[in-house]
């Protein structure tokens, strides 16, 4: 069996040839000419401004920012780890203590929101460059190019793969402005060919549009209504001339409502203020049920809760778990683009394509450990944890508790792993003050560290005493 060297079928039937139309059908199944690309750009724009929509964008982005995303070292060479994450602006994985920062370089946070406007846009694009100023090639930029000034999407008709870019819409298109082996490109959700991506508001076009034009007609008509319409209306037995029909037409237009407003009506009319007769359709719980939409459709149905008039409330975790999935999804989809595009150059740069590449790897997405007394409590007695003068430190400054003052710091024990020293060890300065305090923190450890009143054995009753059996009175055990 010969294994295959190359490709007969395609992915953009209208790249393939000239490249000169091949953005115009990004989105081959996309049936709203507004929403391909480039006319989606402004599109998503203002939904994005919506109050609902807005508020969804930043549940995904806000959840995303405050994960932790770190540099996995594991098969690669250290000097290769230090050098990407130099780079990249990126923690190491298993470090405890940050690096340094750089004034020059890359900041991990400003591109990581950069990175994050493709969940309403549907893409972001950066260039990279590098400073080979001192024998190396050390990242230097990552410039985004932002979603409004591309014009032009350049792909590959049988693969489907990127190729590059252009800015200028006046440039050649048969060529990219951009290459691709410059540039990393985060296209969410890709189908085929379309490295525009799909917009995470790309589902709620049609409930945006439609709450766009009903709010603007609920809005009018509480304006218009709400004061009532002023009615010229011509007293019995007149015969108004088409003149007079106009000054009183006038003169109802230029009505206004206000605390000091008034009019007077021309001779044979009389002015008359209408409200409204019947019922006109409930605007505000069909804007809640378009709101309601777009919540599902970006799976924050937890918004919802408090605003849905049937329902348990309990259902919000479930609703939260779905979250965390997707955004769990979308963490681990810019991580590894981040790694392919950007870590892998890096070391391609300087070690060449066959040298291992540290990853990019995100945790903690949309969820957070609480730090409680009850949870350090727990973390000590099973000995994950030791009570070390760092830790000690970091309590006092959560709590805001005083720091120690005049007292030597604790040593770092682990209550119910570090036990006394075995007799005849070498004792040195200071050792009886520790063994007395492991005691003490035994002894804590046994009857609850937070109190709890502490007895001595030789205290407690016992019905297996030594005694003899003479020296019992059972007096008291005579059977009646």
């Amino acid at each position: 069996m010969t294994a295959p060297t190359s490709v007969k079928g395609y992915v953009d039937p209208y790249a393939l040839g000239s490249n000169n139309f091949g953005s115009l059908y990004t989105d081959l199944l996309e049936h709203v000419p507004d929403l391909t690309f480039p006319m989606s750009i402004p599109v998503y724009s203002k939904m994005r401004r919506d109050p609902k929509l807005s508020s969804i964008v930043s549940g995904w982005v806000l959840n995303l920012l405050r994960a932790q995303w770190q540099l996995d070292p594991a098969g690669c060479r250290p000097e290769v780890v230090q050098l990407v994450a130099d780079g990249m602006g990126l923690a190491v994985k298993g470090k405890d203590k940050p690096g340094a920062a750089r004034l020059r370089g890359v900041s991990w946070g400003d591109h990581l929101r950069a990175v994050l406007r493709m969940v309403p846009f549907g893409f972001s694009a950066f260039e990279l460059e590098a400073d080979v100023s001192d024998g190396r090639a050390q990242l230097e930029g990552l410039w985004e190019r932002p979603q409004w000034t591309i014009s032009h999407i350049h792909t590959d008709g049988k693969t489907g793969l990127l190729t590059g870019a252009t800015q200028d819409q006046a440039a050649n298109l048969n060529s990219p402005q951009i290459k691709a082996k410059n540039l990393a490109w985060y296209a969410r959700e890709r189908e085929g060919s379309n490295w525009a991506g799909t917009s995470l508001l790309r589902p709620s076009y049609a409930s945006w549009l439609i709450k766009e034009e009903v709010r603007r007609a609920y809005a009018v008509a509480n304006v218009r209504w709400s004061a009532g319409v002023p009615v010229m209306e011509a007293l019995p037995g007149t015969n108004p001339t088409p003149a007079q029909m106009g000054e009183a037409a006038q003169m109802a237009q230029a009505a206004r409502a206000g605390i000091a407003a008034g009019a007077s009506s021309p001779p044979g009319f009389t002015m008359k203020i209408l409200g409204i007769t019947g019922s006109l359709p409930n605007s505000q719980e069909f804007l809640r049920w378009l709101d309601q939409q777009c919540t599902a459709s970006a799976l924050m149905g937890a918004f919802d809760l408090g605003e849905t008039p049937n329902g348990s409330r309990a259902l919000g975790s479930v609703f939260v778990d779905a979250l965390h999935l997707a955004l769990e999804s979308e963490g681990d989809f810019a991580a590894d683009v981040a790694t392919r595009q950007i870590a892998a150059r890096i070391v391609d740069w300087n070690y060449g394509e066959n040298e291992p590449v540290p990853r990019v790897v995100v945790s903690g997405v949309g969820s957070r450990r609480e730090v409680t007394a009850e949870s350090l409590q727990l973390l000590l007695s099973s000995g994950a944890l030791a009570a070390d003068p760092g830790l000690e430190a970091w309590v006092r400054r959560e709590y805001r508790l005083p720091e120690r003052d005049g007292m030597t710091p604790p040593k770092a024990i682990a209550p119910g792993v570090d036990l006394e020293p075995e007799a005849g060890a070498d004792a040195e300065p200071g050792d009886d003050d520790a063994t007395a305090e492991v005691a003490a923190r035994q002894a804590d450890l046994d009857w609850g560290l937070f109190g709890g009143p502490k007895t001595d054995a030789t205290d407690q009753p016992s019905l297996f005493d030594d005694t003899d059996d003479e020296d019992i009175d059972l007096a008291g055990f005579a059977p009646v």
